[in-house]
């Protein structure tokens, strides 16, 4: 009898705690300000304002992607959304540090949309830390894409990502969930953004 429901026993405790380490790694990205979901009202216009902070990205047969992926969304262009692409590094040399991002494709369930950005990318740095002989950066700049795009990009089965760089591009598979080992991706607090806006909006 004890071999014949130990098997599941130790299977459901084996989901537990991978659930369980999989709801400690989300929290602990919210508390590093990691695919947080903030609303403000502006003081210029009045107008609500929903911000996602950029969050992990993923492609199979690998451990993450160098790129995070945000948003932005105003109820005075309340038809578009902003995507916010977001490159950090450490490293020992400022010729490696920054990153420039031109733009993004979009492959929804096989169908591919391509959007610019509209500005240079904007470049943020620390001082060189002589401890660590680091340079801590950071590269920030977005695309504007219909609101109906990210809706369906949230919803599709298969939705992929090329984002263009100076140095190549960088594909990510958006519909996965989480990064090995159990750290959720933007799809997860994306789908939060989404749904703050559609309650607003009288989608839902």
């Amino acid at each position: 009898m004890y071999k014949t429901i130990r098997k599941p026993i130790i299977t459901i405790a084996s989901v537990l705690l991978l659930n369980g380490c999989a709801a400690v790694a989300d929290s602990m990205s919210k508390m590093a300000g990691i695919g947080v979901v903030t609303e403000e009202v502006s003081t210029f216009d009045n107008a609500t304002i929903v911000n996602m902070s950029p969050a992990f990205l993923h492609a199979e047969g690998s451990w993450g992607n160098n790129i995070k992926l945000g948003a932005r969304w105003s109820s005075k262009s309340p038809d578009y959304a902003a995507l916010v692409l977001s490159y950090s590094s450490d490293v020992s040399s400022s010729r490696s540090a920054y990153l420039n991002l031109s733009g993004l494709d979009i492959n929804i369930d096989g169908k591919i949309t391509s959007y610019k950005t509209g500005r240079l990318t904007n470049h943020e740095g620390s001082d060189y830390n002589n401890v660590t002989r680091t340079i801590y950066t950071k590269s920030e700049n977005a695309v504007v894409v219909p609101y109906s795009i990210l809706e369906q990009m949230v919803e599709a089965k298969d939705c992929r990502l090329r984002i263009h760089t100076s140095k190549g591009y960088e594909d990510a598979q958006f519909s996965i969930e989480r990064i090995p080992g159990g750290q959720g991706t933007a799809i997860l607090p994306m789908r939060e953004f989404v749904a703050n806006i559609n309650s607003k909006t009288g989608k839902l």
